[in-house]
C-alpha cells in the first residue's frame, strides 16, 4: 500500500512538472528591445522595451522567450539569476547590429546570445579582462554568430597597446558552454572554456596576444576552428590550443582531463611575413597533468616552435592524421610532435600515433603504438601553396597513399571523404583526385 501511494505521488509530481514546462512553453513569446525608443514600452513589436538591463534585472523575461535586439549601443550587460528550464534567446534583429561593451553572465542557465557585437573599443576598465565572462555557477550558455573584438583595427597598435588594451574574447567557467561560429579579433586570449562538456565549433580567432583556445574541462569538443596571427608583446608563451589539469586541491598539473576531441582545426603562427611582434607560437600544448582518452585528429598546425603538438602525461589517446609544419625554420623550431606517455605500466592504456606528418618526432615512454607517420620538413611537399592558404596535397607528395587504415576515420580536414585511392593519405588532408 505504502509503495502504491509513493508511486501515485511520484506520477503526480511528474505530471505537475510536465504541466509547468508546457505552461512555460505556452507563455514563451518574441519580445523586442530598442535602445533608441522614446518611451519604455511593454516589449511588443509596436512598443519595444528600451532598457535591456532593466528588463534583465526585473526578470521580465519568461523561459523560452526570444528577445529581439534592435541595432544600437547597449553598454555593459550584467545577467544574474536567469535560470530557465528552456533555451531563452537574446538575438540581433535581422536589420540591426546591437553593440555591447562587455557581457557578464552569473548563476544563469539556458541562455543563447546570437548575432551580437561585443567590443570594449580599447577603453576597458582596470577590472575588465573578458568581453564575455560566464561564471562557474551557470550552465547551458551558448554564444553564437557574434563578433567580439577589442578594436576593429589594431594595425597601428604598439606592443604596449597590445599588452595594455587587449581584452580576452570569451571566458567561461560553466559546464555545457557552447561557442559557435564567432569571429574574435584583436584580443589577448581568444576562447577559454574551463567547464566540462564544452563545445567550441567553427570559430575564428584572428590576431591575439595570449592563447587562441583553452580547454580545461572533461568531454569537450574543439572542431573546425581557425586560430591565426599571434603577437608577442609580453612574457606569455602563446599557444594555439592549451590545456592543463587541476587536482582536487586546486593545484595545477595534478589532475586528469578526460575525453576531449580536437578535430579539423587550423593553427597558423602568422599570415603576413611582415607582421610586427610576431610570436613563436606553440601549436597544441597539453603541458600539465594527465590527459586520458583524447582524440587529436585532422588538424593543421603551422608554427615556429618545437611544440607543434606536445602532450605530457598522455593515456589511451589518439593522435591521428595531423599535419604539423615548420613555418620559417628558425629557433625554437623545427615544429615537432612530442609525446611523453604516462601509462602507469598498464598495457591497455597505450596511445596511438598514426598517419601524421611532422618535421620531427620525440616520443618518451613505452605506451605509444606508431604506424604510417612521415617525417617531412619541406612544406612544399605537404601543401600546394601555404603562403596563399591552399592546404591541399600537391601532385607527387610523399603523403599520398602513405597512411595505414584507421578505424572510424572517414573524413579529412576539409570534410572530404577518406581514404581515396590505394590507401589513406598521411596527414590532415586526403587528395581527392
Amino acid at each position: 500500500m505504502r509503495r502504491s501511494i509513493i508511486k501515485i505521488m511520484s506520477a503526480g509530481i511528474s505530471m505537475l512538472l510536465l504541466f509547468i514546462l508546457s505552461l512555460s512553453s505556452a507563455l514563451a513569446v518574441d519580445r523586442y528591445i530598442n535602445p533608441a525608443s522614446q518611451t519604455e514600452g511593454d516589449g511588443s513589436r509596436e512598443a519595444p522595451w528600451r532598457d535591456l538591463q532593466r528588463v534583465v534585472d526585473r526578470k521580465l523575461i519568461n523561459s523560452g522567450d526570444r528577445l529581439i535586439l534592435a541595432g544600437g549601443s547597449y553598454g555593459r550587460l550584467h545577467i544574474k539569476g536567469l535560470d530557465f528550464p528552456e533555451r531563452t534567446i537574446f538575438e540581433a534583429a535581422s536589420d540591426g547590429q546591437p553593440v555591447f561593451e562587455t557581457i557578464e553572465i552569473l548563476r544563469s542557465r539556458n541562455l543563447v546570445l546570437n548575432g551580437l557585437t561585443v567590443t570594449s573599443g580599447g577603453r576597458a576598465r582596470p577590472e575588465d579582462r573578458s568581453h564575455i565572462r560566464i561564471d562557474k555557477h551557470s550552465r547551458d550558455i551558448t554564444i553564437s554568430d557574434s563578433r567580439i573584438f577589442t578594436v576593429e583595427d589594431a594595425s597601428g597598435w604598439t606592443a604596449a597597446d597590445w599588452d595594455e588594451k587587449s581584452m580576452d574574447g570569451i571566458l567561461s567557467e560553466a559546464e555545457f558552454t557552447e561557442a559557435r561560429n564567432n569571429l574574435i579579433r584583436n584580443v589577448r586570449f581568444g576562447i577559454a572554456v574551463h567547464g566540462n562538456n564544452s563545445v567550441v565549433i567553427g570559430n575564428e580567432v584572428v590576431n591575439f596576444a595570449g592563447d587562441g583556445l583553452r580547454g580545461l574541462g572533461d568531454y569537450s569538443l574543439f572542431e573546425d576552428n581557425v586560430v591565426k596571427n599571434c603577437y608577442q608583446v609580453n612574457s606569455n608563451h602563446a599557444d594555439g590550443f592549451q590545456s592543463w589539469s587541476v587536482g582536487p586541491d586546486g593545484k595545477p598539473a595534478t589532475g586528469v582531463i578526460r575525453g576531449v576531441t580536437l578535430r579539423r582545426n587550423l593553427i597558423l603562427n602568422y599570415e603576413d611575413f611582415h607582421q610586427p611582434y610576431v610570436c613563436k607560437l606553440q601549436g597544441i600544448g597539453l603541458f600539465g597533468g594527465v590527459y586520458e582518452d583524447w582524440t587529436i585528429e585532422n588538424n593543421i598546425v603551422i608554427v615556429n616552435n618545437w611544440h607543434g603538438i606536445t602532450a605530457y602525461g598522455l593515456r589511451a589517446s589518439r593522435i591521428v592524421n595531423n599535419t604539423v609544419v615548420e613555418i620559417d625554420f628558425s629557433p625554437p623550431g623545427p615544429a615537432a610532435i612530442n609525446i611523453i606517455s604516462d601509462t602507469d605500466g598498464i598495457p591497455e592504456m597505450k596511445n596511438l600515433l598514426i598517419n601524421n606528418i611532422a618535421p620531427r618526432y620525440s616520443i618518451e615512454g613505452e605506451g605509444v603504438d606508431r604506424a604510417g607517420n612521415l617525417e617531412i620538413g619541406d612544406f612544399d611537399d605537404v601543401f600546394i601553396d601555404m603562403d596563399k592558404g591552399d592546404y591541399r596535397l600537391p601532385d607527387g607528395s610523399d603523403a599520398i597513399d602513405a597512411g595505414v587504415e584507421v578505424q572510424n576515420m572517414t573524413q579529412d580536414y576539409f570534410g572530404n571523404p577518406r581514404p581515396v585511392g590505394k590507401a589513406m593519405d598521411a596527414g590532415a588532408v586526403e587528395r581527392q583526385n
